[in-house]
């Protein structure tokens, strides 16, 4: 009798961890291939294209610059961000929720570049450009890391991941 319930006891605890995997396996792939994750790339895209559009080699004038990143590359920025931390609030795996949280944090970096860059317009200060670099340097670095996140997890949760 004794064995016999130990051998069930075992059994439960199995099929337990097997069904909390396959659930964090599912929110993963839900997550990767789900619409709200690709509306915040489709917006964080329209986000940099703004911002690409006005600085290096397509910069043309301050004024110009400014009116860009007011009007589409700091709302498509804040949008980018509102949409990801609503996503975070839904997600239920603790990995997939500090690896969203590295995504979140590469969308805010960019979004605080981006105000400083107009705030630096605005007022003429051109000494705030470090700052203003720093942010964007770590948000593109978030973003890597936020990829690598992505890659490691995929593997531990055994689900094959498309890179583009």
């Amino acid at each position: 009798m004794k064995k016999t319930l130990k051998i069930m006891m075992v059994t439960v605890i199995m099929v337990l961890c097997m069904t909390g995997c396959g659930k964090e396996q599912d929110e993963f792939v839900d997550y990767m291939n789900g619409t709200a994750k690709k509306e915040i790339a489709e917006l964080e895209s329209k986000a940099k294209d703004s911002y690409a559009s006005v600085t290096g080699d397509n910069y043309k004038d301050d004024e110009t610059m400014l009116q860009e990143l007011q009007t589409n590359t700091a709302v498509f920025a804040k949008q980018t961000v509102d949409k990801a931390t609503a996503l975070g609030e839904t997600l239920e795996g603790e990995q997939l929720k500090k690896a969203h949280e590295i995504c979140v944090n590469s969308l805010k970096e960019f979004q605080s570049g981006v105000d400083q860059l107009i705030q630096a317009l605005e007022s003429g200060n051109a000494e705030q450009l470090d700052q203003i670099n720093d942010a964007l340097d770590k948000a593109n670095q978030e973003g890597a890391r936020y990829q690598e996140e992505l890659k490691k997890l995929a593997e531990e949760l055994d689900v094959e991941m498309e890179t583009k």
